[in-house]
Order: structure tokens, then sequence, then C-alpha cells
């Protein structure tokens, strides 16, 4: 599997052309009329303010920039060690969308630069007197270089360096991580960390990588993967020292303790190789923060971002001064992906948040004085991206040794062969690809008595998948609207509320009708009767009512966003487990489980993917049991009938039999699973687009043999989760006639969403069964009818709206009684009456507060009254709330 994909930080870089003439003072003498466009990943549309190109373009006159946003498809571009046609394809189409383009160390590869594909930048930045190079970090200034060229100008880095739980190690007896560790000291910690269930059987690895692999060798080996002193330079894996590097590896890798990736919460894992984003604080019954350590040799490793320029730019030295302007810009330089500036100048230079989301920027990040000199001394002491550069094949070459059982020579040969076929290959296309930069799109020009409509579209996903769908929509409605000149949509992160104050209508990925401050939006009853498309009861399930309050409809239902299950279908029938293609009953499942594990040694069958212990209760009540009811407000907990306990345990004993993956539940954080190289008989995932399929089976080919299904149905219950997309139009707004227009509009086009539409007629449109596939409208269709059926209990996702900001204390003290008995073999009726108890105090103190008046009360002093409640009856969650640990 490409190991790009599996880091959390991933994205663009790279370039090549040369033989520039320059003339000091680049750009000074800009040309009327050019337009130069920039591209940005999606999410940075919060960050960029209006004003952000402002003094550029008086710089600069006569020359406007025009931005544009990349789509999914720039972040994972293919590996050229996976497939090369796929890499440079996809580095061309991106390098055809701007003259400037933001990008990432790890799309930053020598076949790129070889194809021509960017601009070389030596020529400008040799000849530009205005450029101080001393401004830069060293590391990160030379960290685009290679070949003779200067391929992109750094903004901003993260850092990589080795992350660990002390608590892990206390427990062990083992000395903490340092930089003069080597493979051996690596090897004897991951032994004694793994660990194993039952059986003997490994369950995590004592040392993940995470896909920085490469990094963890090339601080072991203390040189790079190529030859030094030619130009252009060439993969160099002829090393004594590199072959017994990875001899030893991949001993290790067999005999379990070793792993490139983990399926399940990475901060279960006690060694790691990971970036800043793994450093910080861990709340739950494991309290302890992870700590972390230099790279061997006393290094960091870094992933940088900066700004390249395509090749095909008609401006060379207008696009070149772009780039370097945006390197000293301190909000872009406080970009999501790095934790530091490259900048000397702008380090510790708080960004202003106005306008967009602060929580996304380095200065929103707080680390221990510990860890933040870790991260200082890494990235003073870095690796340069370029010093990583042929790292992937030999990393592959590990996969190689592991798959076909080469040893390491053999594989590194086989790497170097390679690698030197695809330099060739990329150098080939140099001569025969022309790059031409996409001409930017008109501006519209409204048209007297026109409109600008103002919509917020909140999307945990960035970039936002459809995005030029998206466009597509907001153009072909403005041209067609008698009222409407242009939409404009925001995506900033923000309350109903804060929405509702910012724009005429906007969309949420949950329903906030149970929460929501009614005064800030509009009843839509009076446009849902006049609308004659509308149909109430063409709504899935009781959609409908669950964003009505007060017998009025607050908002307008796009999207349904149901759990399900995926199961290997493959599997199923070498087991000769029946397929659940039309639902399954609990006793079904049940046996479908023990089938596929008849062993204590075989793999665990049902692998939770999702936030929160969900999937945990649409089980619990398909054994008859509804503990937690949230059909009432507050919800109704009953964790002591012998009824309820008896189901709790048939379930929790799965888990601690190995039927069922389990983590730690009872924190104040989301714990989501991916997936990554093994193949899970049985696993959940939500259909919302945030969930990240990773096919790993049958070599990435042939048919998806997963299909979906969903939970099992018990005979008394059956149970459904989901959170719903909402749209609402702003009680302030003048153009609300304008508003509904749109949002019947949006909610019209299912195929914008990666979701299941919330009304039955378009679920069976013949266009969307077309897009969608009929099997993913047979589950659609089957959760609709379920939604409906008044024996099937809902549990609203960890994500969904919930009147009472205080309800997550209730699952919380009953999700820590779970993790008792499962991790700890605690004593579950006394884990469940404890949980009781806390929770029945605390709704009574609960019941106290009175409902938040924005008008008359400060949101956090509000908040504070159910920590206060909840610190009353359990001390213990003190630390909840921002208090130690």
């Amino acid at each position: 599997m490409d190991s790009r994909k599996r880091r959390l930080l991933i994205v663009l870089m790279t370039a090549l052309l040369a033989g520039l003439t320059l003339i000091p003072g680049v750009g000074a003498q800009a040309q009327d009329g050019i337009v130069l466009s920039v591209a940005f990943p999606e999410f940075m549309r919060n960050i960029l303010g209006e004003d952000t190109f402002a003094q550029f373009e008086v710089d600069n006159p006569g020359v406007r920039v025009n931005v544009v946003y990349s789509s999914m498809g720039s972040f994972f571009i293919a590996s050229p060690t996976q497939s090369l046609t796929d890499h440079l394809d996809a580095v061309r189409e991106f390098v055809s969308s701007a003259d400037v383009l933001s990008v990432q160390s790890s799309t930053v590869s020598v076949e790129a630069t070889r194809a021509g594909y960017f601009l070389d930048l030596s020529p400008l930045t040799t000849a530009d007197p205005t450029l101080d190079v001393d401004d830069f970090v060293p590391a990160l200034w030379q960290s685009f270089q290679w070949d003779g060229g200067v391929w992109a100008l750094p903004v901003s880095t993260d850092v990589i360096t080795v992350v660990f739980d002390p608590a892990a190690f206390d427990q062990a007896g083992l000395a903490y991580p340092n930089p003069a560790w080597t493979i051996d000291d690596f090897a004897n910690a991951a032994r004694k960390l793994t660990q194993t269930d039952s059986s003997g059987k490994i369950t995590t690895p004592g040392l993940v990588t995470l896909g920085y692999t490469q990094y963890l060798l090339r601080a072991l080996l203390g040189q790079g993967f190529y030859s030094v002193g030619s130009i252009p330079d060439a993969p160099s894996f002829s090393n004594p020292a590199l072959e017994t590097l990875l001899t030893t590896w991949v001993s290790l890798e067999q005999e379990g303790v070793f792993a490139d990736f983990f399926v399940g919460d990475i901060t279960d894992t006690p060694l790691r190789i990971f970036s800043s984003l793994g450093i910080g604080p861990r709340r739950g019954d494991n309290d302890t923060p992870p700590a972390s350590s230099l790279l061997p040799g006393g290094v960091g490793g870094l992933e940088a971002q900066g700004f390249a320029v395509s090749s095909g730019t008609l401006y060379p030295e207008q696009a070149y001064n772009l780039a370097k302007y945006l390197t000293n810009h301190v909000q872009v330089a406080n970009n999501p992906f790095g934790v530091a500036p490259a900048r000397k100048s702008l380090n510790g230079v708080e960004p202003q948040t106005s306008g967009g989301d602060g929580g996304f920027f380095v200065g929103g990040r707080n680390f221990s004085p510990e860890d933040q000199a870790i991260i200082d001394a890494g990235i003073a002491n870095g690796i340069p991206v370029a010093e990583l550069r042929y790292g992937e094949y030999v990393a592959n070459a590990l996969s190689t040794m592991n798959a076909n059982g080469l040893d390491a020579r053999a594989a590194l040969q086989q790497a170097e062969a390679i690698a030197v076929t695809h330099l060739q290959a990329a150098a080939d296309r140099r001569g025969t690809t022309t790059i031409l930069v996409a001409t930017p799109l008109p501006e519209v020009v409204m048209q007297p008595g026109e409109i600008a409509l103002n919509f917020g579209f909140l999307s945990f996903i960035r970039p936002t998948p459809h995005h030029e769908q998206w466009d597509q929509l907001m153009r072909d409605f403005a041209a067609s609207d008698p009222q409407v000149g242009k939409v404009n949509m925001g995506m900033d992160f923000g309350s109903a509320s804060e929405y509702a104050e910012q724009y005429d209508c906007f969309y949420l990925p949950y329903n906030a009708v149970p929460n929501l401050d009614q005064s800030k939006v509009l009843n839509l009853d009076p446009y849902l009767d006049a609308d004659p498309t509308f149909d109430r009861n063409d709504v899935v399930g009781n959609a409908l009512n669950l964003v009505q309050k007060d017998g009025r409809t607050w908002a307008l239902p796009v999207t349904i966003q149901p759990e399900v299950l995926r199961y290997h279908a493959n599997l199923f029938a070498e087991t000769g487990v029946p397929a659940p293609e039309n639902g399954w009953t609990i006793d079904q499942f049940n046996d479908a489980l023990r089938t596929l594990k008849p062993t204590a040694a075989d793999a665990t069958p049902f692998v939770p993917r999702g936030a929160g212990g969900t999937y945990l209760l649409q089980l619990i009540a398909a054994y008859g049991a509804v503990p937690l009811d949230k059909r009432t407000d507050p919800p109704t907990v009953n964790l002591i009938d012998p009824s309820n306990v008896a189901a709790i345990q048939q379930v929790l004993d799965l888990a601690r039999d190995g039927y069922i993956s389990y983590s730690e539940l009872a924190r104040t954080e989301f714990n989501i699973k991916v997936g990554g190289e093994t193949v899970d008989p049985i696993y959940t995932e939500s259909l919302n687009g945030i969930s990240v399929r990773v096919r790993v089976v049958e070599g990435n080919e042939g048919p998806d043999p997963y299909r979906m299904t969903t939970y099992p149905s018990g005979s008394q219950y059956s149970a459904v989760s989901y959170d719903m997309g909402t749209a609402y139009i702003s009680a302030t707004t003048q153009n609300a006639d304008a508003c509904y227009r749109w949002i019947s509009a949006i909610a019209r086009q299912p195929e914008l969403f990666s979701a299941m539409p919330a009304r039955r007629s378009f679920i069976n449109d013949p266009a969307f069964v077309a897009s969608q596939g009929a099997d993913t409208v047979a589950i659609y269709n089957q959760f609709d009818a379920l939604m409906a059926s008044p024996n099937t209990i809902n549990f609203q996702s960890p994500f969904a709206g919930d009147s009472n900001p205080g309800n997550f204390l209730v699952e919380f003290w009953m999700q820590r009684a779970f993790d008792h008995y499962v991790l700890q073999s605690a004593d579950l009726n006394a884990e469940l009456a404890q949980a009781q108890g806390y929770i029945s105090a605390y709704q009574q103190c609960a019941a106290n507060i009175a409902p938040f008046d924005a008008a008359t009360q400060d949101r956090q002093a509000y908040l504070q009254q159910f920590a206060d409640c909840a610190a009353l009856v359990d001390s213990t969650v003190a630390n909840l709330f921002g208090g130690p640990g």
C-alpha cells in the first residue's frame, strides 16, 4: 500500500525547468493585465483572507492573483514507487491548474522534476538581491534542492520524531528512547513492548512506523540513499551498512514486533515514528501523555510545505515573486500541516485569526516545554526533505524481502534498478510533454438588481469532496435564478448560531435542531408547504420529525449518514457463512463471528472503525436491551436491570473473547480506526464521506470483495445510528426566498454528498442508482425501512446534535464501566451499578440548570455548570474539563 496515503500529513510538491535569462530586481517591471493563479488546498479557504494578496498586488501593479482550490486528488498523488504513470499523470494535472502551487514534501519527487513539470527556481533565487536566504531554517531551505535546482520555496514544516508512551516503558522497565539509540535498542524495546492476547497472538506491535519507515532508516544509516557529487544524482543502494540494517529490520517485522502500519487507535501503540500530531495529552483511564525523542543521531525528520511554480507558467518572474511573498505571509506560514514557519523571522509571530478558523493554525497547538524543546531541536537539526529522496524505494525493498524471500542485497539491487528505470522514463517525458496552465475563469459580473447569496457549508472533510461539482452548481444556479447573480460559499468551522449570523443560509453535516436557538433561523414550514416539489411523506424514516421543535420545522433534511457494516463476501463464502444480503438476526451474526474465528489464534472477525461505542449499543439492542435510551430528554439510563446486564455482558464477552476488536472508549477525544494492510471479515463504516477505505485485498485488483449490510436485528429491537445533513435559512437574511430555492436545489443533487439522500424518491432516481450502484441503493432502502419501524432504536452518532451539552457524560460513565470489564476484568455488576449511581446523581444536578440564554449568559459559564455537576458526583472526571492530566 502507498505509504503516503497512510500519513495524516500528506500533499503537494516538485519542480523543473532551467535556462531563464534574468536581471537584478526580479519582477520589478510587472506587465499590465497579468492574472496569476495560485493553487491552495481547499481547506485553506478559511485561512486566506480577502486581503491576503493585497500587498502583493500593490507591490506588483497590473498583476492580479486568482486563487484555485485543489481537489482531493492533489493530496493523494500516487507514489512513483507504486505507479510511475499514475504519479506523473497526477502531477501533470496538478501543475496545469495554476502558476504557483502550494505543495508538500510528500509529492516532491525527483521523477516529477526530471519530467520537467516544475520550474527550476535557482536562476531566480540566485539573481534576486531581495531574497534573504539566511532568514530560512537551513535544513528547510535545502529541502527542495537537488540536481542543481531549487524546486520550491519552503513556507513551513512539521517534524518527525520518536513518540512513545512513558507508562508503557516504565511498566516494561525500559529506559526511554534517546538520540543514541541503535537498531538493536529499538529491537529490544519493541520486543518488550509488544502486546499479545491470551493465546499469545500479537495484538499490538512494539514499534509502528506509520508510513515513516524511510525517516527512521535514514536516521539510523546516517546518510542518504543517493550518489554524492554527480548532477543529476542517481540512487545508490549498494551499501553494506544498509544491507545489514534491512536484514535486521525484516527479521523484526517477521517476528511481529515491528510494523509499518497499525489497524486501530495509534495512541495504543507504545512506540511509534510520527509527526507532531502524535504529541499531546491523552485523557481517560490512561491520562499519561505521550513523550517524544529525536531520531537516532539527534535529528528530526522534516515534512516541509512550500510553494512551487509550474513549468507551464507564462509569467515566471511574477510567479516566483508571488511564491516568495507567500513564504513571508504569517497567515500562510501557520498552515494546518506545519508546526513552525520556515522563515526564522516568523517564528513566534501569531497569525490573525479573524475571518478564518484559528484552530487550524500552528499557534493554536500547545506543547509542553519538554515537547516544544524536542520539536525545536528536531527542526534545527532536521533531515532536509531532499535527503529522503529514493527512500521510498528502499522501504519497498523491505516489502520485497518479506513477500519474495529475497536477501537485502538482492532486494536493494532490484529496488535501485526500478528507480533508475523510473528516472529515465520520467526524463523521456520531458521532451514530449507540454504543460499549459489553465486559464482562470472570468469574474462574475453582477447585473443590476442581482444579489450575491452568501452560503455557509460546514464540512469535516477537507478538501471538500466534489468541489468542482459544487462550483458548477453555483454557477448554474446563478445563471438560471431570476434574483441571484452569484453564490459565495464559505467554509469556516463554527456553530449553527455562528453560521446563522454570518451567512444567508447554510448546511451542516449534523442535525443542530435539538440544541438550536430558534431565533437564529427561519421556520421552513411556509416554504415546504408552498413547494410543489417537496412531499413530506417522501422524507425517509422519521427524519423530518427530528428537525422539528415546538411544532415547527427548522431545517431541511438533505442527507442521511448511516452507520453500516461491511463484510468480506469472499471470506464468508470460503468459510460457509451465509451472506447477510438482506440483513441478519443477532443469532446469525453470533454464528458468523464464531465460524470466522474457529480458534483463539485466528484474527478478530469484527473491527469497529468508527468513533465511540455506538456499535456496542446497537448490538446490545439486538440482544433485547436498551440500557441507554436517547429518545427521552434527558436520556433514560438503566444499567442495573438484570435483563439489561445480561445483554450487555453477552456483547462485552464477545470483545473479551476476541470476537470484537475493542479499544478504550472512556476518553474525551474520538478514536477513529482506519483500515490498514489487513483483511477484516466485518467492520463498521459511517457513510458520511469521512471514512477512508483502503483496498489491500487481492493486490488492489479485481472487484471490491466487501459488501454492505445493516446491523443485526433481534426479536424485540433493531437498531440504527446515523447523522443527518441539514440546511437552514438565517433569520436575519434579506434573501430568504432565494435561500430556500438554493437549499432546495442542493437537496435535489444527492451526488454532491457522499451519503444517503434524505428523500426516498432521490434514492431510487435512475441517475442516482447508476452513480451509486444497485447494492448501495438497496442498503439505503433497507435503512429507510428500519428507520420507519416502531421497533427500531436510533442511537445518535457521536457527532449528532444534542439538546443537553452534558449528556456525553452519561455515555462516558457507562463506557468506563465497559472498559473496566473488558480491559481490566473488573466485576461487571459492580461497575454498572457505580456508573448508574454517578449518572442518576449527575442528572438530578443537571436538571436544575436552566436552558442557555444567549442574550444573558456566557457560553463557557453555562457549560461550566455541567462540569461542576459532574465533578460533584465523581471527582475523577475533573480532568475532563481542563484539570490536571
